[in-house]
């Protein structure tokens, strides 16, 4: 597969991810999508999160379209504040909890058994994989503590100034934005990503949600599986000589193994 569409698509899940960029990019971060609270913001009282349905489920009266949408109607009842004011407020004001706070707090082994609660609880794992158990024990903690949760699959709010400074500093003034699939490709300023406003919100940047942040020289490369709590930066030896990634976002280092789903694996350390 040539480098474009590996800017495009990222590897299979049972596919190493560094040898499947071999050829344009030499180092893969791990980027956790944090933990977050808001001072004075009740998670109990927000409309916030993945709404998780099972088709099994689905009253044969209706449509899975309407079934899902008369859901998303019963989960805002009595919410004051719904998800895009969450993600306003998270990234003006929320301040950032470790995944390794939530480990040691949650008596978690590591962030691979907390990313296994995290993908439970979102119904993305196998039954053999799942652990409801911990899922349950991630919740609690949660809700008595007024926290928030990441979610999968997207540029996580309290991260996206963070992305942006990632460019910057290698040295780019401009970055192209792209949507899931590379239907929708833009160039735009760095200074435009640096903003207090949701990029979802952001006119000038792809209608469907960036997916993916490309350097224009192809050195660097962020990424965010759909079904993930992280993120992935990607780039050349050269791009990351003098990026300090870790000093922005708690994570890790790829190996030559670390696959999508790395939680299945030997765990790699974090490095802040």
């Amino acid at each position: 597969m040539d480098r474009i569409d590996r800017e495009k698509f990222g590897p299979p899940d049972d596919t190493p991810i560094m040898p499947w960029y071999a050829g344009a990019y030499a180092q893969g971060f791990v980027c956790l999508h944090p933990f977050f609270t808001v001072a004075g913001l009740d998670p109990n009282t927000c409309e916030y999160g993945t709404l998780v349905l099972s088709g099994s489920s689905a009253p044969p009266e209706l449509g899975l379209l309407e079934w899902g949408n008369e859901e998303s109607a019963n989960r805002r009842i009595g919410k004051e504040i719904n998800a895009e004011g969450v993600d306003g407020l998270a990234k003006r004001f929320g301040r950032r909890i470790s995944w390794r706070t939530v480990c040691q707090q949650v008596n978690f082994t590591d962030h691979c058994e907390l990313d296994r609660a995290l993908r439970t609880s979102i119904g993305g794992l196998r039954p053999d994989l799942a652990d409801s158990a911990a899922r349950d024990r991630l919740k609690s903690y949660c809700a008595q503590h007024g926290v928030f949760p990441p979610n999968e699959g997207r540029f996580e709010p309290l991260m996206q100034s963070g992305l942006a400074t990632i460019f910057r500093c290698a040295g780019f003034q401009s970055l192209i934005v792209g949507d899931e699939f590379g239907d929708d490709e833009r160039l735009v300023p760095v200074s435009l990503l640096e903003r207090n406003e949701l990029w979802d919100h952001m006119a000038e940047l792809p209608k469907f949600g960036v997916k993916r942040l490309i350097a224009p020289d192809r050195s660097l490369l962020a990424w965010v599986h759909w079904d993930s709590f992280y993120t992935l930066i990607l780039g050349t030896d050269d791009a990351f000589r003098d990026l300090k990634v870790n000093s922005l976002f708690e994570g890790f280092w790829c190996s030559d193994e670390t696959e999508t789903y790395w939680l299945t694996q030997n765990c790699i350390p974090l490095v802040q």
